[in-house]
């Protein structure tokens, strides 16, 4: 009630408050439930447009299943009893049946020492050298016969001084240099024993153990001396394809079979275990029909928002909404487009693979055409949902694209091959296989950019050539600061040229092999710069792409990988996005945060900000209504009671007149 409105109905007996509330009522009441249906529609909208944005999100979530292109692996390898032997398979492996035994697990080689009366005590000073590689050794007659040293393994060698000469300096020393040795000291209840076990399993592996010092010869292990006990033989493991032994130095067989991989977790020799390739769609199935079935539900969904009543004659909220109505269109359009890329494949489009629309708008799959087609073309089905880059050539592999990368069919030129960097030693360079301590027996080498400590070859008469160049690619691999940085080589001998071949084993410009210093020369390491590897060059679609190694990038941004060594024409690369990106692309332009949906809602929420606003305004006017209602009823009241007041006055003054006297008697 306004201020300084306090009468009424005193002075006339008029009841004014009912008269100003049901006047401020009916003043109120249009306007009052105009804002209030404008706020309804507004809500109901609202939350129409969340169940909408619901089942697109939902939708939306049913494309991660078919936009990664390891769903189309359309293999699987199943074997009898996966806890002996397990198989797992890629897409370029054969479909087959395989009985399999798996007779023997790969193993580790471990040595022991004799015992220590105490984890502290003093050991010997000297070098202590370890090399891996395949050792003939029985151990029933205790009979060393041989070693074949591994190239592949780098050589431990740990000097051993008054900083660590104790049997625990000398376990921290070994696993502090990280070459490929574990070591721990037990107690067997009366001694402490030392205990080195190789890091790999298998028989090139097991290790070879030299001093220099009579006081370290303990811990031996040669053809001079097996003073070290060996507790677990090294070896490989052995798995029997249909009859046939094949070995390999962990208990994985990648390459035995094209595409499988075999992993086997326990030994049971005289038994039989299947292994089935066959053709694997359960997946791809699974996540189409959550796809046909996601979209059916959003189809309902809309057909809900949208509808019409005649005999209510009213709708949904969102009947002929223009967002709703372009969204649905736009998603529509792309489930029935061709896949462009596709151009002379049987596959492009959802059709072709069962997906066909109904009468109602909701889609209808047919599972048995899908699996058919990834019988016959798994690859083909992939480039209608996803990202994929499919080459001719086997010496090209498809390794990426970006954003820019058009769909298309690109042919590919390689004009340089990526090469190794390759130090060729000088004809007739190696004049000895003797090499002698603090003679002929170090050198620096830089490998890719990274410049070795120096490397020390272990001293001793090499039984040919081959021999000295596994040492020698041992030791530089094995040499800490080129490990640290990944760097390696494969170290070959030229018998036709009598020289030492050092090859990096990275491709392209920053591939390097230099000699810097070296007292070696007539073991074929003098000092010497080879020849830096190159990278891959060529054409992609007719363009320069720029090489980096083994990869060759197009301007558009779609990346190859191409074998080191091959070049010429290499055929050429289908690139299609597929459908689901198109499609995330337009569920994204309604759900993302600058999306449709989100400037339209954004927009009913600012019209409901503004009816409050409108609201409060009305009450404002409604209120300063009713004060000004007041004021007049009031001024009203109180003329009215001076009227009845005067005339109750008059009728006094009437009634004592003498002529009313006269006529009474």
């Amino acid at each position: 009630m306004a201020g300084g409105v306090t009468s009424l109905g005193l002075g006339s007996g008029i009841d004014v408050r009912s008269i100003v509330d049901g006047l401020v009522a009916a003043e109120r009441q249009p306007q009052e439930f105009q804002l209030t249906k404008q706020e309804s529609d507004i809500q109901s909208k609202l939350s129409s447009y969340g169940i909408f944005k619901s089942a697109l999100s939902d939708f939306r979530s049913s494309l991660a299943g078919l936009r990664d292109s390891g769903k189309f692996e359309a293999l699987q390898a199943k074997t009898s009893q996966s806890d002996v032997i397990s198989a797992s398979v890629s897409s370029n492996a054969e479909t087959g049946h395989f009985n399999l035994e798996s007779k023997q697990l790969a193993q580790a080689q471990s040595l022991v020492s004799a015992g220590f009366a105490d984890a502290n005590a003093t050991v010997g000073t000297g070098t202590l050298t370890i090399k891996f590689g395949a050792t003939d050794y029985d151990p029933d007659t205790d009979a060393y016969n041989g070693f074949n040293q591994n190239p592949e393994k780098g050589t431990l060698t740990l000097t051993l001084d008054g900083s660590n000469n104790t049997l625990t300096g000398m376990r921290d020393a070994i696993n502090e240099a990280n070459a490929g040795v574990n070591a721990s000291i037990v107690y067997d209840g009366s001694a402490y024993r030392l205990v080195l076990a190789s890091e790999k399993t298998g028989a090139a592996n097991s290790m070879q153990i030299t001093v220099d010092d009579p006081s370290l010869s303990q811990f031996e292990f040669n053809e001079t001396a097996t003073s070290m006990e060996q507790t677990q033989v090294a070896q490989d493991s052995i798995l029997s394809i249909n009859g046939l032994d094949v070995t390999s130095a962990t208990n994985t067989f990648n390459d035995t079979l094209k595409g499988i991989s075999l992993d086997l977790a326990q030994a049971q020799p005289g038994e039989t275990i299947s292994l089935d390739i066959s053709h694997s769609t359960e997946g791809v199935v699974d996540s189409l029909q959550g796809f046909v079935d996601s979209f059916n539900e959003l189809a309902s969904s809309v057909k809900d928002l949208t509808s019409y009543d005649p005999q209510t004659q009213s709708g949904s909220a969102l009947l002929g909404d223009a967002t709703l109505r372009s969204g649905m269109s736009q998603i529509r359009s792309v489930l029935g487009s061709l896949v462009s890329g596709l151009e002379g494949t049987s596959i492009r489009t959802l059709v072709d693979l069962g997906i066909t629309t109904q009468a109602d708008g909701t889609l209808k799959f047919d599972s048995g055409k899908l699996t058919e087609a990834l019988k016959s073309d798994p690859d083909g089905v992939a480039a209608v949902f996803t990202q994929i880059g499919r080459p001719s050539n086997d010496n090209v592999a498809f390794f990426s694209n970006t954003g820019d990368t058009q769909t298309g069919n690109y042919a590919v030129n390689v004009t340089q091959a990526a090469t190794q960097a390759l130090l060729s030693g000088a004809t007739n360079s190696v004049n000895s296989l003797t090499v002698t301590a603090g003679v002929n027996d170090t050198f620096k080498i830089n490998v890719d950019g990274s410049l070795s400590s120096a490397i020390t070859l272990s001293a001793g008469v090499y039984a040919n050539a081959n021999e000295l160049a596994a040492e020698i690619q041992a030791q530089i691999n094995g040499n800490e600061t080129l490990r640290n940085q990944g760097a390696k080589v494969t170290v070959s001998y030229d018998g036709a040229n009598n020289r030492m071949m050092i090859a990096s084993q990275t491709f392209g410009s920053g591939s390097q092999v230099e000699i810097t210093e070296s007292n070696a020369s007539d073991l074929g390491l003098a000092v010497a710069a080879g020849v830096d590897g190159t990278d891959v060059a060529g054409t992609i679609g007719g363009i320069a792409a720029e090489g980096d190694g083994q990869y060759l990038t197009a301007t558009n941004g779609l990346k190859l990988f191409v074998d080191g060594g091959v070049s010429g024409d290499l055929g050429s690369v289908n690139f299609s996005r597929g459908l689901m990106e198109k499609l995330d692309s337009v569920l994204g332009g309604l759900l993302d945060s600058d999306g449709s949906l989100t400037a339209k809602t954004e927009g009913l929420q600012k019209s409901l900000d503004q009816i409050n606003d409108e609201r409060l305004d009305l009450n404002d006017k409604i209120a300063k209504y009713e004060e000004r209602l007041l004021s007049r009823f009031n001024a009203m009241d109180a003329m009215l009671g001076q009227i009845q007041s005067t005339g109750s006055f008059l009728s006094q003054q009437l009634a004592s007149l003498p002529y009313n006297n006269i006529s009474k008697k």
